[in-house]
């Protein structure tokens, strides 16, 4: 099963778990991998497209805000503005997607003793 969103000039296609990876001049394959081993999806971008389009429609199947995610290659982040082409991406590589994590350490967690 493929489906193949269109967002203003850039087109994100996304498939199934099975993606024969292609080699394309114009485009990208890509596989968005969740915290969960089992949850990735594949996208299909513009090697000049934004990653702002991946992110949005990675995280509205989630049903959560993009931007309460970090997207890293490798450990380094990935932004919104960047582009496969700037990151140097090949088909197939993996962006892990992290839900943020909050720290909740502050002055109002340390107690004093007198």
């Amino acid at each position: 099963m493929s489906t193949t969103s269109r967002v203003g000039s850039n087109e994100v296609k996304m498939e199934g778990q099975k993606r024969k990876v292609v080699s394309d001049p114009t485009h990208v394959t890509l596989k968005v991998k969740g915290q969960d081993e089992e949850d990735f999806r594949v996208f299909w971008v513009r090697r000049n497209a934004k990653l702002l389009k991946m992110m949005e429609l990675y995280t509205k199947m989630r049903g959560i805000e993009w931007n309460t995610f970090r997207f890293l290659f490798d450990g380094s982040r990935i932004r919104e503005y960047h582009t496969p082409d700037e990151l140097e991406r090949k088909d197939g590589d993996e962006i892990d997607a992290m839900l943020c994590q909050q720290s909740g350490f502050g002055p109002s967690s340390i107690k004093f003793r007198v």
